[in-house]
């Protein structure tokens, strides 16, 4: 009774921070593509049902027109001269660009890479290639049979949906039992870490509150986060626009998570990010050369340290003219976590312009805190 119960409040709490139609999500876009994968084309899927999805896959896609091919990466004109051997990082690239574009389908594309008369490297079989929606489930599995396709014919190991969910079962074995699934990451297409629907942390905690507050305060901007746990949150700031973050972990297997996080998400997203977590103290800041910020970021974590190391923090970021963004914790009563104490450790050490966002019913406000030259 007391699991129910607990179940129904959460629920509660799920549908009114992130609203009833957040239940038709997980839905569509976790338990359908996640189905998909393990009955559709998974290698673990029987066989008559891999054959059924790539029917449907096929019927799915269109043909390009020849805007479309020369744009994601296809030569045309005069024959090219063929290319061996093909440098698999070349490669890669070309297959990522034309899956950035939509096009999948190039299996068979590998075998024929060609050279322009500039020196370009290109596609030049373009019998299977198709145009599907980026989002729809059909192009994740003919995106996911084209890197496992380029796998055998370079050697390589880019991430696949097989490997992918296993490096995450590997690297959760690997750090302790409470931080398996302590911030919850949906990295879209059905591929989850831990309760994705909770609204305390992860990226359940950014889409309910932190990216209204943080996205446009990291858009374009360098940013170092302090206690970066396996990654959620400088990952979701990369989605957010940021040009660059440094995240600081104080455990190896966590940091190790992280990076494989980052990994992911790049993968996931077809997408260049400039990550760099490094495995250390948030005291790393004081004493290593991190570079220069233009926001910091500390979400429920610069409390653990020691208030003198606080307040170190709080003034090298000023020193900086960083914006400072700190996240509370009003449920903690044995350390200066909660937003009266961090607003006044932020205002005594150079951030008298300071903001707090409190949702009602939510324990983990956000100060943003401006330094006082920037602000005059």
């Amino acid at each position: 009774m007391e699991v129910a119960l607990k179940t129904a409040r959460g629920l509660v709490t799920v549908a009114r921070r992130r609203g009833p139609g957040y239940f038709g999500y997980l839905l569509s876009g976790v338990a359908v593509p996640r189905a998909a994968y393990d009955v559709g084309w998974s290698s673990a899927a029987p066989a008559l049902c891999q054959g059924v999805f790539a029917a449907a896959t096929e019927f799915a896609g269109r043909r390009p027109d020849e805007h479309e091919l020369a744009s994601a990466g296809w030569l045309s004109g005069p024959v090219p001269a063929a290319v061996d051997p093909v440098d698999a990082g070349e490669a890669e690239a070309l297959m990522d660009a034309a899956h950035r574009s939509g096009i999948a389908g190039l299996c068979r594309a590998f075998d024929s890479l060609g050279c322009d008369r500039d020196g370009r490297l290109g596609f030049t079989d373009r019998r299977d290639a198709r145009r599907f929606s980026r989002t729809s489930l059909f192009f994740a599995a003919a995106r996911d049979r084209d890197r496992s396709a380029f796998n055998r014919r370079f050697g390589t190991h880019v991430l696949t949906e097989a490997t992918a969910r296993r490096l995450i079962a590997d690297a959760k074995a690997k750090v302790p039992e409470g931080y398996r699934n302590y911030a919850p990451i949906d990295f879209g297409g059905g591929l989850t870490i831990g309760q994705v629907a909770s609204t305390d942390s992860g990226t359940g905690r950014w889409a309910f509150f932190n990216q209204h507050v943080v996205s446009s305060l990291v858009r374009g901007k360098r940013v170092l986060d302090l206690g970066s746990n396996n990654g959620s949150m400088p990952l979701m700031m990369l989605r957010a626009g940021a040009s660059r973050v440094v995240g600081v972990e104080y455990t190896p297997a966590i940091a190790d998570f992280a990076r494989l996080n980052a990994r992911i998400l790049a993968w996931r997203d077809i997408c260049r990010y400039d990550i760099d977590i490094r495995t250390g103290d948030m005291r790393m800041f004081l004493t290593d050369d991190l570079g220069e910020f233009d926001v910091v970021t500390a979400f429920c974590s610069l409390y653990y340290l020691p208030e003198a190391d606080m307040v170190r923090i709080i003034e090298c970021a000023a020193q900086q003219r960083a914006v400072l963004v700190l996240q509370a914790n009003d449920a903690i009563d044995n350390l200066p976590a909660r937003r009266a104490d961090l607003q006044r450790l932020m205002r005594a050490n150079g951030y008298s312009d300071l903001s707090v966002y409190a949702p009602a019913g939510f324990t983990r406000p956000l100060l943003v805190g401006r330094p006082e030259r920037a602000a005059a």
